[in-house]
């Protein structure tokens, strides 16, 4: 029995041997630019565009979604298919969102981002409405009774319009002003 215990001895006397020290580990190493490759802080812009970008293909394929809370659901299986899309787009959404995109400025008309500040102020309840959307996404996409698609819909776009109220600038449309009712459309007109 002695000698079948010194293979076990011997494995844990190896595990326990000091391992070597850190710097001496980070010296053979070779040197690494930790800036390099975070996108949130080299290419604060693209990132801002991958997640509009990432936005409107999500609109896009809520449009039947949407469609389904107002009349009947004539392609259940693309409202499931697009559902399912939207849930695994959805995981990236807080992702797209490193501190260094909190660039929304009040005071622009066309400011660099539409993401309020309350984002950043509120992280971990913008992380949790995100989770919420994405429940109700994949909800939708296992629905298999056609008649609960149109409320799973509206669950879905409760929980993206939910998420926008808090997060998202909201949209004011242009004032009309003195000027616009004065334009001569005669003289811009051929």
């Amino acid at each position: 029995m002695k000698h079948k215990l010194l293979p076990l001895v011997a494995l844990l006397a190896a595990c326990s041997a000091k391992s070597p020290e850190p710097a001496a580990v980070a010296s053979t190493a070779p040197a690494v630019d930790m800036d390099a490759g975070w996108t949130g802080r080299s290419h604060v812009d693209g990132v801002i565009e991958a997640r509009g970008e990432l936005m409107e293909h999500i609109e896009e394929l809520m449009l039947p979604i949407d469609e389904s809370t107002i009349m009947p659901v004539r392609d259940p299986d693309l409202l499931r298919h697009n559902a399912g899309l939207i849930s695994a787009m959805l995981h990236a959404v807080p992702h797209l969102f490193p501190p260094t995109t909190n660039l929304y400025d009040p005071t622009t008309v066309t400011p660099r981002t539409l993401a309020l500040p309350a984002i950043w102020e509120h992280f971990e309840d913008f992380y949790a409405a995100a989770e919420t959307a994405i429940t109700a996404a994949e909800e939708l996409a296992s629905t298999a009774d056609k008649s609960k698609l149109p409320a799973a819909s509206a669950k879905l776009r409760n929980g993206c319009d939910g998420c926008h109220a808090l997060y998202l600038r909201k949209y004011e449309p242009p004032k009309t002003q003195a000027s616009d009712y004065e334009f001569d459309f005669r003289s811009a007109l051929p």
